[in-house]
C-alpha cells in the first residue's frame, strides 16, 4: 500500500488542517484534524493512493459515502463531508471525532467483558443495525475493527458502527470487482464469498449472530482462529463445511461462558449457512434475542420458518446429505475463501 502521511499544520482539500496521525489500516490513514471553516474538530480518513487509482472508485466512493446520512441512530458515527484533495486526488470522508478505541483493540489489550456489559454493547450495535436495515442498508463488513467504543465518565462506553457504504466500495476495488459481496473472512456470511449473489441483511445476521458470541461468551466462536496448529484451510472448513455446533457445545470446547439453551436456537438460526433460514433482518434477530433474554422459549418467527429449536439442531446436523452441486459449490468457496484468509492477513500484517 502506498501511504504519504500528512504531516501536522498541514492544510488538506483546502477545508481541513491536519494536528496528528490517528491510525493506518487497510483502506487508508486517520487524522485528528480541524474544519477551518467552523473550527470544529473532525476524524480526516484518507483513502490510499492504490484503493483511489481504480477506474470509477471516486464517483462510486463519494456515492456511497452517502448511504450513512440515511441510517437514523446515535450509535452508527456520522460523516459531515465526503470529497478528493485537488493537490492529491485523494478521496476522503470527514466524520465525528472520537475518543476511546475500536472493540478489536480493546480486546486485544486485554480487556474482559463482564456479562453486563457485554449485554449493554450488544443492545447498542442492534440498535444501529435496526436502524440500518429499516433504511434498507446492509453493512456487509461488521466485525470488531469496525465497532468503536466511545469512552464515557459517566456510564458504559457508547458503541458506535463505522464504514457503512465505503467498506463495500473498497472491497469491490481490491477484489477486482469479483466478489461483490466480500467482507472479511472471520465474520463474512457465506454467500459474501459467491460471485453475483445479492447480499441480503441476513449477511449482516451472521455477522451479528459471531460478535453477539464474542461480546457474550468472552472468546471468538471458531476454533480455527485462535488454535495454534490451525491454519487458514482448517478455519475456512469449520466455517463452510463442519456441522456447526451449538454455542453452548462450543463454549465447553473452548472454555468460554454458556449462555444457555434458549440462546443455543437463537445462535443456530443466525448463523445458519442458508440465509434464507436465518433471521431475516436485525429487528427480527434483536426481537428473538430478547425473547431468549426474557427466557420466553417461543421465539418471534414467520409461519414459513422451522422453530428456533428445530434450527437448532439442523445446525449441528451432519451435511452428508448435500447434493454432489452443493459439494462442488461448498468446496469452491472454501477455496475462495481460504485465498480471502490469506489475503485478510496479509493485509492485516501490512496495516
Amino acid at each position: 500500500m502506498r501511504v504519504k502521511r500528512l504531516l501536522a499544520g498541514e492544510t488538506f482539500a483546502g477545508r481541513y488542517r491536519v494536528e496528528g496521525f490517528l491510525g493506518q489500516g487497510a483502506m487508508g490513514s486517520v487524522y485528528r484534524a480541524v474544519e477551518i471553516g467552523t473550527g470544529e474538530p473532525r476524524a480526516l480518513k484518507v483513502m490510499s493512493a492504490d484503493i483511489a487509482n481504480a477506474p470509477d472508485f471516486l464517483e462510486r466512493f463519494l456515492l456511497e459515502a452517502k448511504i450513512g446520512e440515511r441510517i437514523a441512530s446515535d450509535h452508527v458515527v456520522r460523516v459531515f463531508d465526503s470529497g478528493s484533495d485537488d493537490k492529491s486526488r485523494l478521496p476522503y470522508l470527514a466524520m465525528e471525532l472520537l475518543e476511546g478505541t475500536d472493540l478489536h483493540r480493546m480486546i486485544e489489550g486485554g480487556a474482559v467483558l463482564h456479562a453486563d456489559l457485554g449485554r449493554e454493547l450488544v443492545a447498542q450495535l442492534f440498535q444501529a443495525m435496526r436502524a440500518a436495515h429499516a433504511a434498507n442498508v446492509v453493512h456487509r463488513d461488521l466485525k470488531p475493527e469496525n465497532l468503536f467504543l466511545v469512552t464515557s465518565t459517566s456510564g458504559p462506553p457508547t458503541l458506535k458502527v463505522l464504514d457503512f457504504g465505503v467498506a463495500k466500495v473498497v472491497r469491490e476495488t481490491t477484489a477486482g470487482g469479483t466478489a461483490p459481496g466480500l467482507g472479511t473472512p472471520l465474520w463474512a456470511a457465506p454467500e459474501q464469498g459467491k460471485e453475483g449473489q445479492n447480499i441480503r441483511p441476513s449477511a449482516d445476521v451472521w455477522a451479528l449472530g459471531l460478535l453477539t458470541y464474542r461480546l457474550l461468551a468472552g472468546k471468538i466462536f471458531w476454533k480455527g482462529a485462535t488454535a495454534k496448529t490451525s491454519n487458514a484451510f482448517d478455519l475456512a472448513i469449520e466455517m463452510l463445511r463442519e456441522p456447526i455446533p451449538l454455542a453452548s457445545e462450543r463454549s465447553r470446547e473452548i472454555g468460554a461462558r454458556d449462555l444457555g439453551p434458549l440462546f443455543d436456537a437463537w445462535f443456530a438460526r443466525a448463523v445458519d449457512r442458508d440465509p434464507t433460514r436465518r433471521h431475516r433482518d436485525a429487528g427480527e434477530a434483536w426481537a428473538a434475542l430478547e425473547a431468549a433474554w426474557r427466557g420466553d422459549a417461543t421465539e418471534p418467527e414467520t409461519a414459513e420458518r422451522g422453530s428456533a429449536a428445530n434450527l437448532a439442531s439442523t445446525a449441528a446436523a451432519s451435511p452428508t446429505s448435500a447434493s454432489p452441486s452443493s459439494r462442488r459449490a461448498l468446496v469452491a468457496l472454501g477455496l475462495a475463501l481460504v485465498l480471502a484468509l490469506v489475503l485478510g492477513l496479509w493485509l492485516t500484517l501490512r496495516g
